[in-house]
């Protein structure tokens, strides 16, 4: 009976003592263990807006004069992007149809900012700028009722501005819930003549948005021309979309933003037609604002050689634009240009941000596979785009515009599995249209014979010079 009693004692220390060893190992692997970090914010977003302004030459269809193209777009940066925030291209799959058929000026390329995440907030803004009118769509999936667009305007030292509306979401339409007494609201109308919509209207749907659900009609906010008016003046101008509690996507493309221009020696000969009526008589450039932004621009990339010419010319010219080597852009990671790119295989097939190093790493180092060398060539094809203006830059425009013979390709007509035969007279724009074709009909085929392209374009120059091929 001793010898039980002893060996029960020490079986009842023996359990004693694990509890208290394991007690302790717990707290000592909590005090010290790596506790969790808050969330970093998301990538930095940054969106084109064509901006526009009225020429000199008038009529008595345009009493304020035709609309002219800035050759630098309007820019809208996200800097807290959540989850689920992009900015896309317009297109029939993400929007139902091209930049023009949605109510865009000719010649311009808009592009959308989309939110995803529930119970989440999208705040964009511009730098200061006066405004004049500006032109919008709106879209929607399903599992959006409730959510709300809101337009703001905020003051150049960041103080809050005036409210210019809020929309929120509805199952068949969107009601302008607020809208600021001073400012004229209209549905199809860029001309802002004739009948207005008011607060409390339900605007329905037009269309398929395609990926986007389904999408308005254009929009248009008209400024008061009135001196006194609180909307004059110079202000950021604002976005935030606010989501609800279920899965879905809305989705804001700003087609055009009209900006007021003080008129300076020599406007009077700028070149080009206007969009609306092909008037000319040039336009004016001289910016009325002090260039304010909420967001620190990154320091620039080294001055750009000179280009050929300045991008003005017609289709036929050779408006070239400067492309340098994935080699060179990998070795500057930390200076690309702001925007986003189309990657085979990333992010679903969607634009990935240029902010995102890892990914844009990757894709600018290459690799073995058909795909890996095209995503390096067609990488840095994007990025020189982005360089040149993106897209709402009329110089980028006249370069897709230009044929493939402006940087001295030498291939053979190659005809793609889409039906479509590239050769040297080409546009430049056909050959980053079939690029992400490739991508959409994952067609490794094409992938290879377009790489080829792109090398020759781009070159292998890890320096910071253009590769023109002349």
């Amino acid at each position: 009976m001793r010898k039980y009693c002893i060996a029960l004692s020490f079986l009842l220390l023996s359990l004693m003592a694990g509890v208290f060893t394991l007690a302790l190992t717990n707290r000592l692997h909590t005090s010290w263990a790596p506790q969790p970090q808050p969330a970093h914010a998301a990538e930095f977003l940054r969106l084109n807006i064509p901006a526009v302004t009225h020429g000199f030459e008038k009529t008595s269809q345009l009493p304020n004069g035709d609309l002219f193209l800035l050759p630098d777009p309007m820019q809208m940066a996200v800097t807290d992007a959540p989850e689920g925030t992009k900015v896309f291209p317009i297109s029939y799959e993400s929007f139902g149809g091209d930049s023009q058929s949605i109510g865009a000026l000719p010649g311009t390329a808009p592009q959308g900012l989309a939110s995803s995440a529930p119970n989440s907030k999208v705040l964009a803004k511009t730098c200061s700028e006066s405004i004049w009118d500006g032109n919008f769509v709106l879209a929607a999936t399903q599992g959006t009722t409730g959510d709300t667009v809101r337009f703001f305007l905020e003051k150049s030292d960041g103080s809050k501005g005036p409210e210019l509306a809020l929309f929120t979401i509805k199952t068949n339409g969107v009601e302008v819930t607020q809208l600021h007494s001073e400012l004229m609201f209209f549905v199809n109308n860029r001309y802002a003549n004739g009948p207005s919509t008011h607060q409390g209207d339900l605007i329905a749907y037009a269309t398929s948005a395609g990926e986007s659900g389904m999408r308005t009609n254009l929009l248009t906010f008209s400024w008061p021309m009135l001196g006194f008016s609180e909307l004059q003046g110079c202000f950021r101008v604002g976005i935030e979309i606010a989501r609800g509690d279920n899965f879905g996507t809305t989705s804001v493309v700003v087609t055009d933003i009209v900006v007021n221009r003080n008129r300076v020696t020599g406007d009077e000969n700028n070149t080009g037609a206007g969009l609306l009526r092909s008037l000319r008589g040039g336009f004016p450039t001289g910016f009325p604002c002090k260039a304010e932004c909420p967001f620190t621009p990154d320091p620039p990339l080294p001055p750009l050689p000179p280009v050929p010419n300045n991008g003005q010319g017609g289709g036929d010219q050779c408006n070239a634009i400067c492309y340098r080597s994935p080699q060179y852009f990998k070795l500057n990671l930390d200076r690309l240009p702001h925007g986003t790119v189309l990657i085979a295989g990333m992010n679903g097939n969607h634009p990935v941000s240029t902010t995102n190093k890892r990914v844009m790493g990757m894709a600018l180092a290459g690799g073995y596979t058909p795909t890996q060398k095209f995503n390096q060539e067609f990488t840095a094809a994007q990025l020189n785009a982005l360089l040149a203006g993106g897209d709402g830059s009329s110089k980028l425009f006249y370069a897709m515009e230009g044929k493939l013979s402006c940087y001295n390709l030498k291939f053979e007509d190659i005809t793609l599995t889409s039906g479509v035969t590239l050769s040297p007279d080409s546009q430049l724009k056909e050959l980053y249209q079939q690029a992400r074709l490739s991508i959409a009909n994952n067609s490794i085929a094409d992938q290879i014979e377009l790489t080829k392209i792109f090398d020759q374009i781009n070159g292998n120059n890890p320096l910071g010079v253009c590769n023109y091929l002349w």
